[in-house]
């Protein structure tokens, strides 16, 4: 696709292209230095220790029951809030929501605890992370039996505080949302109220990062899963999608920042036939992934604490692995810091293959204020992208935001081309693609067909 000359041009060009420029380095450095897997064990005993945390479970018990849980929840928070000069809120959001879980009433009440560290000169453009903090145990229905919940989703719950208190010291042009979510093992209530409010507010969500079931690393198969955390994301066709960006753009923020723990891209919205609160935003139209353990194991989650054929079950914290999940933090955190100081991605406004040579032609448009992109593509079966090159090598053409550039010896029947905004400090954002050209209706397509039973172009 790509003649040897040109690849060299674009290997080196590549290498220089992704180097992170020193500032936003430093920056994403001295917050992965904060990362204390002692604090996130200290996390997620505290939130097993309320016994169960089940969106039915008591709410009048400071030491027992979900009620228990969010104030404790919304208290670490708030000692955030006390470090952030004002700029960071804690609410609860709390609504009565329908269910249609089998066993529980036809409506139910959540709370979710939420912290919103406002952005400076880009606040309407948000990036949320969240795990969900309510349990249960084998039961769906029942709202006073032990559900510790520490690896589903406790880890995922100590994440988003872990981020937070990361990040809170520190200021962006984007705001970042800290979410701890009611009611996901009833299916997503909490994250759906949340994302609904955000789309009824018609906020600019340009990331949501779904952690849960991020502590265990032991298989079923007995083999240490502990190098790589997966990550989901949905896409409406095909392969791309700004969540399938999104996903990628975690795992740039992994090769970049955290170079000892792999992002694995998972080109699938969530496990086979399961979910989790990251649907809840891609349903409002939002970018969302999930970032989950390698390998999960199902004696564990949503499972009684008992012995079975001398096998232990239940989500026990002595089953998770604490310095993994710090990792995933790591990620999180890399991820964050990158996106929220980045400015928000182009518009890749159309993409042409050139008739006289194998070129490829791409008409993009850059944010207001934003002088620095650079260009990336990949052939149709990779997962991510393969092949970046800066502004200046992509002989870019047109005055004003509204700009086209020519990617040398990319043939865009076997490609997928992108766009992707760069910092003054060398943040990156979401990688932009165009828009697939519209398809033959399907009456053409039928009367086309009837017309002509041959070959094709």
């Amino acid at each position: 696709m790509i003649s040897r000359g040109v690849l060299a041009m674009v290997v080196g060009a590549a290498a220089l292209a992704q180097e992170p420029a020193a500032r936003i380095e430093d920056r994403v450095r001295a917050a992965l230095a904060t990362i204390d897997p002692a604090q996130i064990e200290k996390d997620v005993r505290t939130l097993v220790g309320f016994g169960t945390r089940h969106v039915l479970s008591r709410t009048d018990s400071e030491t027992e029951g979900t009620g228990a849980a969010r104030r404790w929840l919304r208290a670490r928070f708030e000692e955030c809030a006390a470090a952030s000069g004002g700029r960071l809120s804690v609410a609860l959001q709390e609504e009565t929501v329908p269910c249609a879980r089998p066993g529980l009433p036809r409506e139910v009440p959540i709370v979710n605890v939420i912290a919103t560290l406002r952005g400076t000169s880009d606040p309407d453009r948000v990036y949320v992370v969240g795990g969900h903090y309510d349990s249960r145990n084998s039961r769906g229905e029942d709202g006073a039996g032990i559900a510790p919940g520490a690896v589903d989703d406790a880890s995922g719950t100590a994440v988003a505080l872990a981020a937070c208190r990361a990040l809170v010291s520190s200021a962006f042009p984007a705001t970042l949302v800290f979410a701890a979510y009611d009611g996901e093992e009833q299916g997503l209530l909490g994250s759906g109220a949340h994302a609904r409010a955000l789309a009824a507010a018609k906020a600019d969500v340009d990331g949501m990062l779904g952690c849960d079931i991020v502590g265990n690393t032991l298989g079923m198969d007995g083999q240490r899963h502990d190098r790589h955390v997966r990550c989901f994301s949905y896409a409406p066709s095909g392969n791309d999608g700004s969540g399938r960006s999104l996903a990628r753009a975690v795992a740039y923020a992994a090769r970049t920042h955290v170079p000892d723990f792999a992002v694995k891209l998972i080109l699938r919205g969530d496990r086979y036939g399961r979910g989790g609160d990251h649907r809840s935003f891609f349903e409002q139209g939002f970018p969302a992934v999930r970032l989950s353990e390698p390998r999960e194991d199902f004696s564990r989650q949503h499972q009684d604490v008992t012995e079975r054929d001398g096998k232990p079950y239940g989500d026990l914290p002595e089953f998770a692995d604490f310095a993994y999940t710090a990792k995933v933090a790591r990620v999180v955190v890399a991820t964050l810091v990158e996106l929220a100081s980045a400015p928000p991605p182009p518009l890749a406004v159309s993409a042409s293959l050139c008739r006289d040579r194998y070129d490829t032609e791409l008409e993009y448009e850059l944010p207001a204020g934003v002088e620095r992109c650079e260009f990336t593509w990949r052939e149709t079966t990779d997962a991510d992208w393969t092949h970046v090159i800066a502004m200046e090598a992509a002989t870019p053409a047109g005055a004003g935001r509204r700009k086209k550039a020519t990617l040398a010896g990319v043939c865009l029947d076997d490609a997928i081309v992108g766009v992707r905004s760069v910092g003054a400090d060398g943040s990156r954002s979401r990688v932009a693609t165009p828009p697939e050209p519209e398809r033959f209706d399907q009456r053409r397509r039928a009367a086309t067909a009837e017309k002509d039973k041959g070959g094709g172009g």
